[in-house]
């Protein structure tokens, strides 16, 4: 059995001999699988978002300051 791709131009599940797989998500090993790929990348992207902020802790310049994110890294607006 081979596996399934979803195809981002498209927005259809194909599968192993379809579109180039720059345009697709996969493989994955069922149909149903590909279908979902969208929201599994949603949610590995909130689950990968949240591990990041946990590591990280605050965003601090050179000077280990802590940073708002706004203006340069000095801090500056």
């Amino acid at each position: 059995m081979g596996q399934w791709w979803y195809n981002l131009r498209t927005q259809q599940v194909e599968p192993d001999d379809g579109g180039p797989n720059a345009e697709r998500l996969g493989p994955f090993d069922t149909q149903q699988e590909a279908a979902d790929a969208l929201e599994l990348a949603a949610k590995r992207n909130e689950e990968w978002d949240a591990g990041e902020k946990e590591w990280d802790g605050p965003a601090t310049d050179a000077v280990g300051d802590e940073w708002d994110g706004k203006g340069d890294a000095e801090g500056e607006s």
